[in-house]
């Protein structure tokens, strides 16, 4: 039996279609768990504000989400995945700014906290130091995030751009991803910026990361 010590943790990897304005609209949820995909979850929501203003026109195929639950009642559900594993997103700054409009703001991490005092610092040529800094610890945090972003353009210089359809490309995933789609998800077709198809290519994704170093250290995941 393998050692639980050499195994990475749940990672839950998350997808989200919106705006600021309009909040979450469509959500995929996908968990990797001891190398599988498992509780593959998707949803359309209502939005924030009526889908008559023009930017949500931008966004057509939402149109019939009025009468869909808010994207706040499915907190519940993003907490207890939070709380069992990591949170993993392509360009993960994107969902991580759409999820904090549904709670408190998260506390200021380190890296941020330096970065503020160095701004206010600037103008004297004076460099913070650690006992300077006081992250505001009063909410809760959903990070840290695995971002596959990142982790593919720091180890893959070779492909051309690093957008969910172009790594899936890159690395021939392409019939994986589209026998994953037609399984778990309603649309026959694969279609990017979907989020149930982006959750899955996230996952795939990273799922190939994991292998392709025979990843066991959640650290190195979350330090890229």
């Amino acid at each position: 039996m393998q050692n639980s010590r050499n195994m990475l943790p749940p990672i839950h990897v998350i997808d989200f279609e919106g705006n600021r304005a309009h909040g979450i609209m469509e959500f995929g949820l996908v968990t990797l768990e001891n190398g599988r995909m498992k509780n593959i979850f998707y949803r359309q929501c209502s939005p924030k504000i009526s889908p008559q203003n023009a930017p949500f026109r931008e966004h057509s195929r939402f149109h019939g989400n009025a009468t869909q639950h808010s994207f706040a009642e499915y907190l519940p559900l993003f907490r207890a995945r939070r709380r069992s594993g990591f949170f993993c997103a392509h360009n993960a700054s994107v969902e991580d700014r759409l999820l904090r409009q549904y709670t408190f703001l998260p506390p200021m991490s380190q890296n941020m906290a330096y970065h503020a005092l160095s701004d206010r610092c600037r103008a004297s040529d004076k460099t913070p130091t650690p006992t300077q800094i006081t992250p505001i610890t009063t909410a809760p945090s959903w990070g840290p995030w695995i971002d596959t972003y990142r982790i593919y353009r720091k180890f893959y210089s070779a492909a051309k751009h690093y957008t969910l359809a172009e790594l899936i490309r890159h690395f021939r995933l392409e019939t994986e991803l589209q026998t994953l789609v037609t399984q778990h998800v309603n649309n026959k077709k694969l279609t990017f910026h979907r989020a149930a198809d982006d959750a899955l290519a996230t996952a795939l994704l990273l799922q190939n990361f994991i292998n392709l170093f025979h990843l066991k250290d959640i650290r190195f995941l979350l330090n890229c």
